[in-house]
C-alpha cells in the first residue's frame, strides 16, 4: 500500500512497494505533464536531486526516488546490485504507470538507470546520465575514492553536508559493499544496449569521470549526445541546478515535445556547450 506524505509545496512523498522493496517516491504527482524520473548515485538520495527537481517541475510532472536502502527506505538484507537496482526502477516506472518519461541517473545511478533501459527499450522516451561512473580508469576503491576527494575540494559547503549526511544514513559497511557492486559493473557495455535517445553530461570541473571517458560513453551508445557545463562540478544537479536545466532542456524539448526550443538555448554567452 502506497503512503504519501507531503514534501514543500509541489512534492509530495509516497512509499510504493516493487519486487518485495520499499521506494520513496518524491514527487509533483501532476499526470498532465511530462515526466521525469531522477535517479540518484551510491550512497545518496532524492535529497541531492532536490534544486534541480524543484527547476524542472516548473514544466515537467517530476519524480524523484529514494531506492531500496537510501534515504529513509527500509534496508534490504544484502545492499543490492547494480542490476537489482535496475529492476527496481523499472518496477516503480511501470507501477507508477508513467508513460514514455526521461529518466535521468546522477553518478551510479547512471550505471542503474543504463541497466534497466537495456533491459526493458520501451521503458522511456529518452535518458539524460550527469556524470557517469565508472570510469575505467579508476576502477578501484583507491582510484575512486582520490576522484571523490579531488571533486570534494571544489564543490560548496552545502553540497558537501548533503552528501555527508546521506552518506552516515546509508551506512559506511552498506556503502562500501554498494561501491563493490558499482565497480564490478561494466557500463560501457551496458550502455550498448539503450536504443533509446540519450544525452551525456559532465562539468567540465567533474575529476569523477574524465572527459575521454564521456566521449567514450557517447561513442559506444546508440544515439546519444554530450553537453558540457562550465566550472561545473560533480554535484551540478545540486549546485548548478539552473546551469544544468539548460544544459537539458533542448534535449528534453526534442524528446518530451515540451519545454523551450534548442534555438532559445544557443546564445553565444552560455555556460553550456555541446561536445
Amino acid at each position: 500500500m502506497a503512503q504519501t506524505s507531503q514534501n514543500g509545496n509541489r512534492f509530495h512523498t509516497r512509499r510504493i512497494q516493487t519486487g518485495g522493496h520499499a521506494v520513496d517516491v518524491h514527487a509533483t504527482f501532476a499526470p498532465e505533464r511530462p515526466p521525469i524520473v531522477l535517479v540518484h548515485g551510491v550512497g545518496m538520495s532524492a535529497e541531492y536531486f532536490q534544486p534541480y527537481a524543484d527547476v524542472l517541475a516548473d514544466t515537467h510532472d517530476v519524480y524523484s526516488l529514494d531506492l531500496p536502502g537510501y534515504g529513509k527506505t527500509p534496508k534490504p538484507p544484502a545492499a543490492l546490485t547494480i542490476s537489482e537496482l535496475g529492476d527496481v526502477l523499472s518496477g516503480v516506472v511501470m507501477d507508477l504507470g508513467l508513460v514514455s518519461p526521461v529518466i535521468v541517473g546522477h553518478s551510479m545511478g547512471c550505471q542503474i538507470v543504463t541497466d534497466a533501459l537495456a533491459h526493458n527499450h520501451r521503458l522511456c522516451a529518452g535518458y539524460i546520465l550527469i556524470g557517469p561512473t565508472v570510469d575505467p580508469a579508476a576502477r578501484s576503491l583507491t582510484s575512486l575514492a582520490l576522484r571523490l576527494f579531488r571533486d570534494m575540494l571544489t564543490e560548496p559547503f552545502s553540497t558537501n553536508v548533503v552528501v555527508f549526511r546521506n552518506y552516515l544514513q546509508m551506512g559506511p559497511i552498506r556503502h562500501l559493499r554498494t561501491v563493490r557492486h558499482m565497480l564490478a559493473d561494466r557500463p560501457e557495455e551496458i550502455i550498448q544496449g539503450c536504443t533509446a535517445p540519450g544525452l551525456i553530461v559532465r562539468g567540465a570541473k567533474d575529476p569523477v569521470p574524465s572527459a575521454q571517458w564521456v566521449r567514450e560513453l557517447v561513442r559506444l551508445a546508440p544515439d546519444a549526445t554530450l553537453r558540457e557545463v562550465a566550472s561545473g562540478t560533480h554535484g551540478l544537479q545540486h549546485n548548478q541546478p539552473e546551469e544544468l536545466a539548460e544544459a537539458c532542456r533542448p534535449f528534453l524539448a526534442a524528446v518530451l515535445g515540451s519545454g523551450h526550443s534548442p534555438q532559445e538555448t544557443s546564445s553565444a554567452h552560455s555556460p553550456v556547450q555541446d561536445k
